[in-house]
């Protein structure tokens, strides 16, 4: 006869920790300037100097940063920028200066970089109103390092988050099917449909991750045996995005 465990929903409910976004990336940064012209409904065009005046000429800096496969993550970092901007003049440029480089070095770079929150020159922070008519707070970068290779750049990730390469890379064994565990085999039915939900008609891998964070954190059974950073969290993200 097998024995059944019940876990009091308040004893978890005790334990809980506010949930913690992991914002810095360490990755492989791709960038690239040219020159543009924004025009209304369209955005971003390339700049023609037969076709716009020079008053109009603007530059657009893109930034991706790739992070590395250790940290599990689908998904780049993206940030596309107009050079005569606040965003960039203001807190994106001063971060790589301050790491003794020029942006022309960053194309190809093993970096480490934070998501922080984007803010006018008072420091107001810059919001937008999602589909959903929820107010949030735009993000943008902050280079944290530069690194000689990506050895060094994985090393400092591994020194920095606790964790070994191949606790990133590859399920353990508790996490692997068929175990016998029933309640864990429930809790993974249920974060099904919870990523699920939160991926529904959302291109933003930092909304998604900060909806599950909220929704795992409310559901103690679920909390018990998954994290946003789970292995199975990651895959059913990057499988959902993929649709």
């Amino acid at each position: 006869m097998t024995t059944q465990t019940f876990v009091d929903p308040w004893d978890t409910a005790e334990q809980a920790k506010e949930p913690q976004f992991s914002n810095i990336i360490w990755g492989q940064c791709e960038a690239k300037s040219w020159w543009c012209v924004l025009e209304k409904g369209i955005g971003k065009v390339e700049y023609d100097p037969q076709v716009h005046s020079p008053d109009q000429q603007r530059t657009a800096v893109d930034i991706i940063v790739h992070p590395l496969a250790d940290m599990g993550l689908a998904f780049d970092v993206t940030r596309n920028m107009i050079a005569e901007s606040y965003e960039w003049a203001g807190i994106v440029l001063p971060s790589i200066r301050d790491l003794g480089i020029s942006p022309k070095q960053l194309n190809g770079s093993w970096v480490k970089v934070q998501t922080v929150t984007l803010t006018d020159k008072a420091g107001n922070a810059i919001t937008y109103t999602d589909k959903n008519g929820t107010v949030k707070e735009k993000s943008t970068l902050k280079f944290l390092a530069i690194f000689k290779d990506e050895a060094e750049c994985s090393s400092d990730y591994l020194a920095n988050s606790g964790k070994t390469t191949k606790q990133d890379t590859q399920y353990s064994a508790q996490y692997s099917g068929g175990n016998g565990n029933k309640e864990r085999e429930t809790a993974l039915k249920f974060l099904k449909v919870y990523v699920e939900n939160a991926c529904r008609g959302e291109t933003s891998l930092e909304v998604i991750r900060n909806k599950l964070m909220t929704l795992i954190a409310s559901q103690p059974l679920i909390s018990k045996y998954f994290t946003v950073d789970s292995p199975e969290v990651v895959e059913m993200i990057a499988k959902e995005m993929s649709k």
